[in-house]
């Protein structure tokens, strides 16, 4: 079977490979391959880390000289953008700081270097603050008063501001324009409770430390935590059938940098304690990560994967590399979409005396309904908004969650049955 652009990308993106092997794939792209491969790069969040790894290799004549110019033209578009959100983001930390708000900045600008190593290789559409709860209005206040707007939400750990903006936030070469809009988000606790259900709240505003990037500094989550961090982030927009590749290749860097210290790991085991839950995610997305772009798995990772549960270790061996491709749902529908086979990974996180409830809830579950609801409550002038409704996708969102509901259930007997045979090969095993 032909491989799709976006797999010879990731190949291409391996942290250890031999160069004339992940160039081969480049080689057999045609130009419908090449298009599509812009618009998946631009969704992926890997845009720029191609186009480094393409120079690097010095592979500028395997691609195109009009895909090589689109790049560039992107790249030196999210620069500007880049200088102009680290103004924005700068100016918000001094009003925080000044009128007292105690916050630690999450992902985004706090990645760097750690996770990636140029700002300017990363799109960055949001502001994400940690924020603890007497802090809460006064930086809400400062927010609205560097000029944006409140969005409506359904979580009360969570405020959203949006900015306005003449761009597109995604899905297009606009995206990149230091005018598309971002938004500033507040949070009281990182994690959703419906998603990862069980989960203490292991981040807080007590464990910051100093950061500093392009000369200026900002309070981050120590690099134990922003690990854990970046995972649970991955695990949660997995369990919502779709992540961004470039989530994963950052972890992937990090580890190609970190994998070897064993102080940060030996931290990592004590910040993880006897939490078996955060124990497997860690277990899940670092396998995950190495399967896509052959980034070393720690020692301690290791030891952790042989005692995770063999329901897990099925998924993770015959699910997660289909989970991991899966196109932006509401846009791109196949028939028959992967992206719901992820709920085989997520009922081994759930109560068993919910697990049946939780699987059915969340088959025919279009979580866009109560967001839209929510809007048209907020502002009853939307329903008449021909342009809102066109946002919505509304048809092609029910299609996709009929058609990936369909692929889960006729897909339980195969699950039932690779599980089945792990058990009887585990049985002669002992």
């Amino acid at each position: 079977m032909r491989r799709t652009p976006a797999q010879e990308i990731v190949d291409f993106l391996r942290f250890s490979s031999a160069e004339g092997h992940c160039l081969v794939g480049l080689r057999d792209f045609r130009q419908g391959d090449w298009k599509h491969a812009l618009r998946w790069l631009d969704d992926a969040g890997l845009a720029f880390y191609f186009l480094r790894k393409v120079k690097d290799t010095k592979a500028t004549d395997e691609v195109p000289t009009w895909v090589m110019s689109r790049l560039e033209q992107s790249f030196a578009a999210n620069r500007q953008r880049v200088g102009e959100m680290a103004h924005r983001f700068d100016s918000l930390n001094k009003k925080f700081n000044e009128t007292g708000v105690r916050y630690v900045v999450l992902k985004g600008l706090s990645l760097i270097p750690g996770f990636c190593p140029d700002a300017r290789l990363r799109h960055q559409g949001d502001f994400d603050y940690l924020v603890d709860e007497p802090s809460l209005p006064m930086a809400q206040r400062v927010v609205v008063e560097a000029g944006y707007s409140p969005k409506p939400t359904l979580s009360r750990r969570e405020s959203i501001f949006l900015t306005p903006g003449t761009g597109s936030a995604s899905r297009s070469p606009e995206q990149y324009s230091a005018q598309s809009p971002h938004a500033v988000e507040l949070h009281l606790d990182i994690l959703d409770g419906d998603l990862l259900p069980g989960m203490p709240s292991v981040f807080s505003v007590n464990r910051a430390r100093t950061h500093q990037w392009n000369g200026l500094v900002f309070p981050v989550l120590p690099d134990e935590d922003a690990f854990l961090l970046q995972v649970l982030h991955a695990c949660s927009h997995l369990f919502t059938y779709w992540i961004r590749m470039s989530w994963l290749f950052e972890i992937g860097f990090f580890l190609n940098q970190r994998a070897s210290d064993p102080s940060l790991w030996n931290r990592i085991e004590q910040r993880v304690g006897d939490n078996l839950m955060l124990r497997e995610f860690v277990v899940v997305i670092t396998e995950l990560v190495a399967k896509l772009f052959a980034a070393p798995i720690p020692s301690l990772v290791g030891v952790w994967g042989q005692g995770i549960r063999p329901a897990t270790r099925v998924w993770i061996e015959n699910y997660a590399m289909h989970c991991a491709f899966c196109d932006v749902p509401p846009y791109e529908l196949w028939l028959l979409p992967k992206a719901k086979l992820v709920l085989f990974l997520h009922q081994q996180y759930q109560g068993a005396c919910i697990q049946k409830h939780s699987a059915r809830s969340r088959l025919i579950k279009f979580p866009r309904l109560s967001r839209m609801a929510s809007s048209l409550r907020d502002k009853p002038s939307l329903v008449l908004s021909a342009g809102w409704w066109k946002r919505q996708l509304f048809i092609r969102r029910g299609l996709f969650h009929a058609l990936s509901g369909l692929r889960y259930l006729c897909e339980i007997p195969r699950w039932r049955r690779l599980n089945r045979a792990s058990m009887r090969s585990a049985s002669l095993d002992v």
